[in-house]
């Protein structure tokens, strides 16, 4: 939220614009948008998703919701396949200068996984060696994890309920290294 805060300071311009102008239709992202505050729907086809409230709590088709309380933090909606272009073009030097992306990928230990966190992007160790850089998100309905290699593989998993267990998110990060180590 404050990074969003920022750029609509430093720029005077709504964050929509300005990550439509300087992300979304600089690398070509066809099925990625800002929604507008009320905007309930998703425009293209796209599974239904769901969500427990509660402990125990009935499950509820939630994929008809307004995403802007999450704002800069998870307002947008897009799709696997620009996941993937989206991270392929930051990790190949695409959308900013090499200073900056060194400072992205500069990371501090999360736990005693491997993985690490850098400026909004998330290093994690795959199983076949090296690393993938990427940042997974959630809103009731739907979680995402993925991110790109070095060397442009890239992989996106989402699935259409929060998960309600770590363990159950682990096995969307191991979709992740089978995909990438495949």
């Amino acid at each position: 939220m404050v990074a969003g805060l920022l750029v609509q300071k430093l720029t005077g311009r709504p964050l929509a614009e300005e990550m439509d102008r300087r992300i979304v239709r600089r690398i070509g992202l066809r099925h990625t948008y800002f929604p507008a505050p009320g905007d309930q729907r998703i425009r293209e086809p796209h599974p239904e998703g769901y969500h427990r409230y509660g402990t125990g709590g009935a499950r509820r088709a939630v994929t008809e919701l307004d995403p802007s309380p999450a704002w800069a933090a998870g307002q947008m909606i897009s799709t696997n396949g620009d996941l993937n272009r989206f991270f392929t073009a930051l990790l190949g030097g695409r959308l900013l200068a090499p200073a900056q992306l060194v400072q992205m990928r500069t990371t501090v230990p999360i736990g005693s996984t491997g993985a690490g966190y850098g400026l909004g992007l998330i290093s994690r160790p795959l199983s076949c060696g090296g690393v993938y850089w990427g940042h997974g998100g959630d809103i009731p309905g739907f979680e995402s994890r993925g991110g790109a290699t070095d060397d442009g593989r890239a992989a996106h998993i989402t699935v259409t309920e929060i998960p309600p267990a770590p363990a159950v998110t682990d096995h969307v990060e191991d979709a992740v290294d089978r995909a990438l180590c495949t």
